[in-house]
């Protein structure tokens, strides 16, 4: 494997970590707050899906060669009117309804559907994310990123890869912060075994 294919294999297994914990969740603990102010692990996987989700349209966009590889990018949450659906008040979900910057107090108290339905959507994601990021090769991994707006500002003067590895190290960062919430309920806390 070349390291740009190890990169991508991560980003992928991290999406299936996170899958995996969640699923063995209960309702209570997927929604389970140690205070009212403080993040579920909902709102955690919300996150990090939702960042999939943007990433995975945004990758069309980043090179004329992955636009022709995968066509035009469209994110699951807009395609099915996801946000409207929840009762989720789009203008309060931060930077492209990502929840970056997104204010604690809303997200706190975000009205998320049943657990089943919120993690229909993060499978489906992480899926089509799994999918566009398997169309980078090495050359367009190594390629630098062109201007577009759904990526302006986020990752500055960078190449493809290394918006692969900035999710992939976020959602690694998620993946521990929900391994802490799972082990202050006095759970077992760990993704891996």
């Amino acid at each position: 494997m070349t390291p740009a294919m190890m990169v991508i294999e991560a980003y992928c297994e991290a999406h299936q970590r996170l899958l995996a914990f969640v699923q063995q969740l209960s309702d209570e603990q997927l929604f389970w707050q140690l205070t009212p102010d403080s993040h579920s692990i909902a709102f955690h996987i919300w996150h990090v899906a939702r960042w999939a989700d943007h990433l995975q349209a945004a990758f069309s966009g980043m090179t004329p060669e992955l636009g022709r590889r995968l066509g035009p990018g469209k994110q699951i949450w807009h395609e099915e009117g996801i946000a409207a659906r929840w009762g989720f008040r789009s203008a309060e979900l931060g930077f492209a309804e990502t929840g970056m910057v997104m204010a604690d107090a809303y997200a706190t108290t975000l009205p998320f559907p049943s657990c089943s339905e919120l993690l229909d959507y993060v499978s489906r994601v992480f899926e089509r994310a799994e999918q566009a990021a398997r169309q980078i090769d090495d050359e367009q991994f190594q390629t630098p990123e062109q201007p577009q707006d759904m990526t302006e500002g986020i990752f500055g003067a960078s190449t493809v890869g290394d918006a692969v590895m900035s999710h992939t190290t976020h959602a690694n960062r998620h993946l521990g912060m929900m391994e802490c919430l799972l082990g202050l309920q006095g759970q077992r806390g760990t993704a891996t075994q």
